[in-house]
C-alpha cells in the first residue's frame, strides 16, 4: 500500500528576483519527490489555490502532509530586518495556513521541514526570531558552500521523545538551511531536540495530535548519507497507512 503524500510547493511571481522572471511558477525540489517514492509513498503535488473547496477536497484525498522549505531569504546579514513567512510569499503562506487549519484537526500525519516547521508553529500561535547577531553558530551552510547531504552540527534529542524512539539515538548530525528559528512554540507543541552550539529548537512535537513532526533541517537530503532518516520516513509511512484506514472504516 502507498499512502498520498501531499508536498506543499514553492509559488513566485515571475518577478525579477524569481526563478524564471516573466513567467509564474508553482514548484518543489526534486528531494522531496524521490524521498516520498523511495520510502513507499505516493507523492502529491500541492498547488497554492485560496479555495476553501478546493482545500477541504484535498483533505479528503491525502493520507499525510510535508510542508516544505523555500522562501529565499538573503544569504548574507543586511541592515533590514528578515520578513517573516508571509513576507516570503503571501500567497503560499495563506494557502498553508488555511490548509494546516484543516488538516491538523482530521488527525493525518504532517511533516514540517525547516518553513514548514516554522509554519506549524505559526498556525498554533508561536513566533520567530532572527539568528543574525544572536548566535555565534553558523545556521546556513549554503554560505559556506557545503552540499545539503553533509551534516554540519549537532542536535541533542529528548531521550523521551517520538524521534529519539523511532531513530534509537538521543544525539544527531543535521544540516542546516535557515537564518530564522522558532523563538516561542505555539500551542500544543513541544521542543524535543536543540542544536548543541547554542540551543536553538531544531524538532518539536505535538502533544496533543498522534503524529506532528517540525524539523529545523532537511532529512530530505540527509538519508542517503546518514541512515537513520529511512527509520524516520519508514514511521511517516506507517503513520500515514494507519490514517488511511482509519479513514475507510
Amino acid at each position: 500500500m502507498k499512502p498520498a503524500i501531499g508536498l506543499t510547493v514553492h509559488a513566485d511571481r515571475g518577478a525579477s528576483g524569481d526563478l524564471y522572471p516573466g513567467h509564474p511558477l508553482l514548484y518543489v525540489e526534486r528531494h522531496y519527490v524521490d524521498t516520498i517514492v523511495h520510502h513507499g509513498m505516493s507523492p502529491i503535488l500541492v498547488p497554492v489555490v485560496q479555495d476553501g473547496d478546493f482545500i477541504r477536497h484535498l483533505v479528503g484525498k491525502l493520507d499525510g502532509l510535508v510542508l516544505t522549505g523555500g522562501g529565499f531569504l538573503r544569504l548574507h546579514p543586511t541592515p533590514q530586518p528578515l520578513p517573516g513567512l508571509k513576507g516570503t510569499g503571501s500567497g503560499r503562506y495563506a494557502f498553508e495556513r488555511a490548509l494546516l487549519q484543516a488538516m491538523i484537526p482530521k488527525g493525518a500525519p504532517i511533516l514540517g521541514i525547516c518553513r514548514g516547521a516554522q509554519m506549524i508553529n505559526d498556525v498554533r500561535g508561536g513566533t520567530l526570531t532572527n539568528l543574525d547577531g544572536k548566535t555565534t553558530a553558523e545556521h546556513h551552510q549554503g554560505r559556506k558552500g557545503i552540499s545539503g547531504d553533509q551534516a554540519t552540527h549537532a542536535v541533542r534529542l529528548s531521550p523521551a521523545s517520538r524521534i529519539a524512539n523511532w531513530i534509537g539515538l538521543h544525539r544527531i548530525e543535521v544540516n542546516s538551511f535557515h537564518r530564522q528559528a522558532v523563538s516561542r512554540l505555539g500551542t500544543g507543541l513541544k521542543a524535543v531536540g536543540w542544536s548543541e552550539e547554542d540551543g536553538v529548537i531544531e524538532v518539536f512535537e505535538g502533544v496533543d495530535h498522534p503524529w506532528l513532526i517540525g524539523l529545523q533541517f532537511h532529512p530530505e537530503q540527509l538519508w542517503r548519507t546518514y541512515a537513520y532518516w529511512t527509520k524516520f520516513f519508514a514511521q511517516l509511512r506507517q503513520a500515514a497507512i494507519q490514517y488511511k484506514r482509519s479513514q475507510s472504516e
